[in-house]
């Protein structure tokens, strides 16, 4: 396979380890939460979600540009879009915190920002296994831990929002929390349909 070719295993990379500086972002504004940084917090994260967002277009201007490409273009563009869309849900989470003026944590959203940072290093080393998909020991593995995680998440989801309606009596925090552990559960699921992404392509090359 050429350098050249190689390139969009490398866009591919360096959008991931954005994921991961995003998710390790989003984890220490949850460990360490103080509702009078959350604007600048949200600001933060969008600085990192923005430079995903121009590697992605970046992509796109490349694959427009060239007609042979490592894998078929379809899959490249389902794949930059997928992991594009994790950055975006984690920023969309940010929103959600500083729109509904969230004052404090609750413990099971320390847990999902551990469970969204583990799947965001899970997934990156992922795609630098990627372009050695059809000999690499390690990508199936880490797929696996994806999918792991993901199922941990739904548990957590589900337990979460009961508990929520059992504890909470304010309606107002109850629809905030419950669409703020939705997102942080669709942020995981995203995550998910990535390495599912990466799976589908793996089998059609193979």
């Amino acid at each position: 396979m050429s350098k050249k070719d190689n390139n969009y295993f490398k866009m591919f990379m360096d959008i991931a380890a954005d994921a991961i500086t995003a998710a390790t972002h989003l984890k220490e504004t949850i460990n360490n939460y103080d509702p009078e940084k959350i604007h600048e917090q949200m600001l933060a994260m969008h600085e990192v979600e923005h430079a995903a967002d121009n590697k992605k277009h970046q992509m796109m201007e490349k694959l427009i540009a060239e007609f042979i490409t490592p894998i078929e273009r379809e899959d490249i563009i389902t794949l930059s879009w997928a992991l594009d869309d994790v950055l975006d849900y984690m920023e969309e989470i940010y929103q959600i915190l500083f729109m509904h003026n969230v004052k404090s944590m609750r413990e099971e959203a320390l847990v999902f920002g551990e469970l969204i940072y583990q799947s965001t290093v899970a997934l990156k080393t992922c795609f630098d296994e990627f372009e050695h998909f059809k000999r690499s020991k390690i990508l199936p593995k880490r797929l696996i831990e994806v999918n792991a995680i993901e199922e941990k998440a739904d548990k957590l989801y589900i337990d979460a929002v009961r508990r929520l309606h059992l504890d909470e009596s304010d309606p107002s925090k109850v629809h905030t929390w419950s669409v703020l552990f939705l997102q942080l559960e669709r942020t995981i699921d995203r995550i998910e349909q990535v390495a599912d992404t990466i799976e589908l392509v793996i089998m059609k090359n193979s």
